[in-house]
């Protein structure tokens, strides 16, 4: 609490459950920021990693959180800039499988959570009883809401349920910028940042010209019953590499990557790298260069989706368990009939089928529902999200100086 807080330091965060990954919301903002003289970027690390292709200068630091200098830096910074929460972003890992967290001041502070995705599903406080419970396990993590300065969002509608979610942050403190993340899927491929340059590079040479069908299913919440994720027999993968084979085409499998032994297909048996491609956050830590090169997407609940409308592709959808999951697992935010503009199947024969047709329709042309989904999700249509995020966050610097 005696520590000054200097609101030129900005902190940022390492993934939480993906150690030495700096990806998305948080890399896109350091990357608008680095050369900045006016901030000190400190990018806080864990478990002795480093983030690939992240450069210190005069104004940017990597620092390990789990050090007593780490923990003195880190109360030196008067901006956060969270993609999840204090206690996740935070998070100190020890011997034994357990963990803490600092309980930073916020009060002092000027407090962003730059989130990961625009939500598809119930989350915190939207949440169905038993992932609330898991979710919000003690009252600092509940009470830190209603301190963020902001909190990214992508449009009106987003914006409404962002603000329940994030219950009680102020309504006038969730931003409606744009995902920054999102500022990778239309920038210039020359502007592309290092390492996802690289990731482009070597995805095209597993693609080989053909077009690359992009499944990613989510993450099933164990605490919730947890309904298994759809596994492909066999007899299935044989249909399905007869379906990539017709149309000149590779389907890449990217997991959730909370997911373990819980995967639709069998690394060893399945993924051969030639029509079925791993696309794992270990080999691929960004989705936007798998989203640059992907010719369509398909989900069950994942909102990378949604990231897929902001590039104008197609989507299906394969919701084997939609009851169970509306159900007992985290639940929908949308109705799918509105959220989702391309066919929702529920049996593989129907995934099968759509894909065929799909594949076999001439260039894709969006219609008024896949318009009217984009329009849902999405007030900016640009690579200036970035931008517009860090626009607001040195209004609310100014604010906090001015009081």
């Amino acid at each position: 609490m005696l520590t000054p807080k200097r609101l030129d330091h900005w902190a940022l965060f390492d993934h939480p459950l993906k150690r030495g990954q700096f990806i998305e919301n948080a890399r896109a903002v350091y990357e608008h920021i680095r050369a900045d003289p006016a901030v000190r970027v400190c990018i806080f690390v864990r478990g002795g990693t480093r983030p690939r292709d992240i450069v210190e200068s005069a104004t940017v630091r990597i620092v390990a959180l789990d050090t007593l200098a780490g923990l003195w830096m880190l109360a030196r910074c008067g901006v956060l800039l969270l993609t999840n929460s204090t206690a996740l972003d935070m998070s100190l890992a020890w011997r034994g499988g357990g963990y803490s967290a600092p309980r930073p001041a916020l009060r002092r502070r000027v407090v962003v959570n730059l989130w990961h995705g625009i939500p598809l599903k119930r989350l915190f406080a939207l949440a169905n009883p038993a992932q609330r419970r898991a979710g919000d396990r003690d009252a600092f993590r509940r009470r830190e809401r209603g301190f963020y300065a902001g909190l990214v969002a992508s449009s009106e509608t987003d914006a409404r349920s962002m603000a329940a979610i994030f219950h009680p942050i102020a309504a006038a403190n969730v931003w409606i910028t744009g995902l920054p993340r999102n500022d990778f899927l239309r920038m210039p491929e020359a502007q592309l940042p290092a390492g996802l340059d690289r990731q482009l590079a070597g995805l095209r040479a597993l693609r080989r010209g053909r077009r690359l069908l992009l499944y990613a299913p989510t993450y099933r919440d164990g605490s919730a019953g947890n309904g298994p994720c759809y596994r492909f027999s066999d007899a299935e993968v044989a249909a399905l590499k007869q379906l990539l084979r017709r149309h000149d085409a590779v389907l890449g499998i990217r997991n959730h990557y909370v997911a373990r032994a819980a995967v639709p297909l069998d690394p060893a048996r399945h993924l051969d790298d030639d029509l079925l491609l791993d696309l794992g956050h270990a080999r691929f830590e960004e989705i936007a260069p798998l989203l640059r090169e992907a010719s369509l997407v398909i989900t069950d609940y994942s909102s990378v989706y949604i990231d897929a409308l902001y590039l104008g592709l197609p989507v299906v959808g394969f919701a084997h368990d939609l009851a169970d999951y509306s159900t007992h697992q985290n639940g929908l935010l949308y109705d799918l009939d509105l959220a989702f503009p391309g066919p929702v199947t529920t049996t593989f024969v129907e995934l099968i089928d759509a894909l065929d047709a799909a594949l076999s329709a001439p260039a894709f042309q969006p219609d008024a529902r896949y318009q009217r989904a984009r329009r849902l999700f999405f007030r900016h249509d640009d690579a200036g999200n970035t931008h517009r995020v860090v626009e607001h966050i040195h209004a609310a610097i100014a604010g906090r100086l001015a009081r």
